[in-house]
């Protein structure tokens, strides 16, 4: 049997394009996702520094109490 020229490989039945499309997509939209879940964290810093900013937070009176004790400590 001679040898032929044409190899039996077989032909592409996608072509490369459309797989270089199809892998893209994934990455933009991972991109995308990244994008909006930083802007999210970045909201929730801003909300969450607003909360604990201090002027919101009430003033907490804790009760002195002086034992007999220390009072001699101090002198």
């Amino acid at each position: 049997m001679p040898a032929s020229s044409v190899s039996s490989a077989p032909a592409h039945l996608i072509s490369p394009s459309l797989l270089v499309s199809i892998a893209a997509t994934p990455w933009l939209l991972a991109i995308v996702a990244a994008q909006a879940a930083g802007g999210l964290l970045e909201q929730l810093g801003l909300s969450s520094e607003e909360i604990f900013r201090g002027d919101r937070l009430p003033v907490l009176h804790f009760p002195v109490s002086v034992t007999a004790g220390t009072e001699d400590a101090i002198d």
